[in-house]
């Protein structure tokens, strides 16, 4: 199975200063997936406005069919698509847009050609071609155009049994490797060991040893802490109960969010097909993002935390 077609259009079709939610739509209603949803809402914030993209590829015995099977959140997490006017182009933090996009658009087109997964897929993301950027050490940030807690809220939704968010994360010097990397399990603000069922399918893909994103208490703090993040991609655990994995986009040197020419398509396309095969997996049953025994147990011992870092974050 190959995703490199489907991450070459959605690059190709992000890559433009004009595009928009409703470029995104059409785009997957003229491929005639006609059994997908695709819901487009404008959101404004202090610095602009963005597209908030929300997708949904229906399961053979989904949730959204009135079945059981497991439903798995995809997120894109991303500042922009862009930064004009300082910036032309696309920018590395488009990474977790283009992966998101390219996810859903071929696990629509296995839809449409006879293999369906069991359970829904709902996939998020937003689009931005124009967002600000923001000062970051070792190298300088995207930011958004809508504060971040407003696009949390939207990206995950009550049905998702699981999520894996998707994000650009070459912006330091702790994960240094050419390709993705993945994040131990956070839930209820938990960062909970490597899930074994994941790591395999990352070797499936890869044909490479798993590479571990090392994040640490203070990545999944709000980002209204005014701490060291290494970036955002764990923050949707806070807007729900459902384990979040962290799929991360890496290089070797740091690389700047704002910067123009780093998108990696081969890498984007590993992740693209890691994500696919955690779905396939996931929905039927077959992957775990966490131990549900070992859960229990830590709750029963040493009890629930996440109320603590919730305290401060918009309802």
């Amino acid at each position: 199975m190959s995703a490199l077609k489907h991450v070459l259009e959605v690059i190709d079709l992000l890559d433009n200063p004009k595009v928009n939610g409703g470029v995104v739509k059409k785009f997957f209603v003229d491929k005639g997936f006609s059994d997908i949803q695709v819901i487009v809402e404008t959101v404004h914030g202090d610095k602009g406005f963005t597209d908030f993209i929300t997708i949904m590829v229906p399961g053979g015995s989904g949730k959204s069919s009135g079945g059981s099977s497991p439903t798995l959140g995809v997120v894109g997490r991303l500042g922009g698509i862009g930064a004009r006017p300082a910036y032309l182009g696309m920018v590395s933090d488009a990474d977790g847009a283009v992966v998101a996009l390219a996810t859903a658009y071929k696990i629509a087109e296995m839809r449409n050609r006879g293999d369906v997964l069991p359970g829904d897929v709902i996939v998020t993301t937003h689009i931005c071609p124009n967002a600000p950027t923001r000062p970051y050490k070792p190298v300088p940030m995207m930011d958004s155009p809508v504060d971040i807690f407003t696009l949390l809220k939207r990206e995950v939704r009550e049905e998702m049994d699981a999520v894996l968010s998707v994000d650009a994360t070459k912006a330091n010097w702790v994960i240094k490797h050419t390709g993705f990397a993945i994040t131990p399990t956070v839930k209820e603000g938990w960062i909970l060991r490597v899930s074994p069922d994941l790591t395999d399918i990352y070797v499936r893909v890869t044909g490479e040893p798993p590479v571990v994103v090392p994040i640490t208490m203070q990545d999944i703090t709000p980002y209204s802490t005014p701490i060291y993040h290494i970036n955002s991609i764990v923050q949707p655990w806070l807007y729900t109960k459902a384990p979040v994995v962290g799929v991360a986009i890496t290089a070797r040197m740091a690389l700047p969010g704002s910067g123009t020419g780093p998108t990696n398509f081969m890498a984007l396309e590993q992740s693209t097909r890691f994500v696919v095969e955690v779905a396939k997996d996931f929905t039927m049953g077959r992957a775990r993002f966490y131990d549900p025994q070992e859960w229990e147990t830590i709750i029963k011992v040493h009890g629930p935390v996440a109320d603590v870092f919730r305290r401060n974050i918009p309802k």
